[in-house]
């Protein structure tokens, strides 16, 4: 009997101990559903931060843009001159002359195509009434007789384009004595040279068949 009574106080405190512990299991799980608003609060926080670190993830990853660059200042462009044309063929002619006789045919046909007037220098040592330099330039007919040629800038003005007759070349007697020197600037030293470039025509008025120079041209000497 004593062991039926044991057994049963032994049941009853088992049932006891079953009950404390589903009472426990009780408020463990209401204190955990009360604290599931809080979960998802903080877990919607932290999907928000996520989300905005991985735009700006996104944005770093992108090639940073081109810098534009500064335009280029466009190089000056020397202006454009009206005998530019006429030098251009003329330095043509000079480079393609070959022997006398074919290079004077060729300089007859272009001095008639341009419609050229031939210049000598008569005296490069004369001088104006008030002692400044005035070389004593004539016109003759033919080009092979000449020295330089004489092209005409524009109909309403009497200023021209000269240039030295290029089948001549450039010698010392051209230099010294007729009035080379005075027309142009040059690389001349001693030596002769039988072909040339003119880099800058000179400029001279003709005002009344008077010819006078109004601004020296320059020529480059061609070595052979």
């Amino acid at each position: 009997m004593s062991f039926v009574i044991v057994l049963s106080f032994v049941a009853a405190l088992i049932a006891l101990i079953a009950a404390a512990l589903a009472l426990v299991g009780v408020r463990i799980i209401r204190s955990r559903a009360d604290d599931v608003p809080e979960l998802q609060e903080k877990v919607k926080i932290l999907e928000a931060r996520v989300a905005d670190f991985e735009k700006k993830l996104a944005a770093l990853a992108q090639p940073a843009p081109a810098e534009a660059k500064p335009a280029k200042p466009a190089g000056k462009k020397a202006d454009a001159q009206p005998w530019d044309d006429f030098l251009a063929d003329y330095n043509l002619l000079a480079a393609s002359l070959d022997g006398p006789q074919q290079g004077q045919e060729a300089c007859d046909r272009f001095f008639a195509l341009r419609s050229l007037k031939g210049l000598i220098c008569l005296d490069p040592a004369a001088k104006q009434d008030d002692g400044k330099p005035a070389p004593k330039f004539v016109e003759v007919g033919q080009a092979g007789k000449s020295n330089y040629w004489a092209w005409r800038i524009d109909e309403a003005s009497a200023r021209y384009a000269v240039v030295p007759n290029p089948l001549k070349g450039y010698t010392k007697n051209l230099h010294d004595k007729a009035g080379m020197k005075e027309t142009f600037a040059s690389n001349f030293e001693t030596k002769d040279a039988a072909r040339l470039q003119v880099k800058l025509p000179a400029l001279f008025s003709a005002d009344g068949g008077h010819w006078t120079i109004l601004q020296p041209g320059i020529v480059k000497l061609l070595e052979e």
